[in-house]
């Protein structure tokens, strides 16, 4: 009995050091952004597992006309199939971080694999002369091997602190999600940029969000800045 008992310990705590304490190191970033976006009166649009061939130049275009930098956290499966569209985001002097190669849960996949397909995302991105600061997690989930892989590469994590909904099966209105970023003070919003080929309307709904949150930024005085510019003025 006392061996189970131990066993079981044994297993929590390596649960504990394994999960629980990378998700308490997010959770301690996610305030701080949230801190530093109101600090400095900030709104930063971040683009997950892109580009797409079509609906990313679209982006581009609209983040344009509004002269509106952001941040690309791209898959690099998207970008050897889309490899003429990264050089696009950067030279509308957008920031790009990685997303990984092929999105592997961190909690549902084997270390090293996770590992594996996050360098290989960095390499991807490498190849297309893409230097590389910032990770995003995908799905936002860590073990305490990918926290020590990222810190150890002298790369750091990029976390959000708005879902706009844009990959939940109800999305809010795109006016609601700019009243709580303006409420909030601020914030890192998440958004997508993957081609929706059999669902248009959430393509409309990520162009209609970021319209709105652009709107809303000028008319409340607030900065919209990259993440990156982000870290440098906190």
């Amino acid at each position: 009995m006392l061996a189970v008992i131990t066993l079981g310990l044994v297993i929590l705590a390596a649960l504990g050091f394994w999960i629980v304490l990378p998700y308490l190191y997010r959770r301690v970033n996610v305030r701080n952004l949230e801190a530093q976006c109101r600090a400095s009166n900030t709104v930063v649009l971040t683009y997950d597992d892109g580009p797409s061939a079509n609906f990313t130049p679209e982006l581009l275009e609209l983040l344009a006309e509004y002269n509106a930098p952001a941040t690309f956290f791209v898959l690099g499966v998207q970008a050897d199939s889309n490899s003429e569209v990264v050089p696009k985001i950067a030279a509308n002097g957008h920031e790009i971080g990685s997303h990984s190669y092929a999105h592997l849960n961190a909690w549902k996949d084997l270390p090293w694999k996770v590992a594996n397909d996050i360098e290989a995302g960095v390499d991807c991105l490498n190849r297309n002369d893409v230097e590389i600061t910032y990770f995003r997690p995908p799905n936002g989930k860590i073990t305490l091997a990918t926290l020590l892989q990222t810190l150890l590469k002298g790369r750091r994590m990029a976390w959000w602190t708005i879902d706009s909904t844009d990959t939940c099966p109800e999305t809010i209105p795109p006016e609601k999600l700019a009243e709580t970023v303006k409420n909030a003070g601020g914030g890192v919003v998440l958004l997508h940029d993957f081609e929706r080929k059999t669902n248009k309307d959430r393509n409309r709904f990520v162009l209609e969000a970021t319209r709105q949150l652009l709107e809303m930024a000028k008319a409340e005085n607030f900065s919209v800045r990259t993440f990156g510019q982000l870290q440098q003025n906190a």
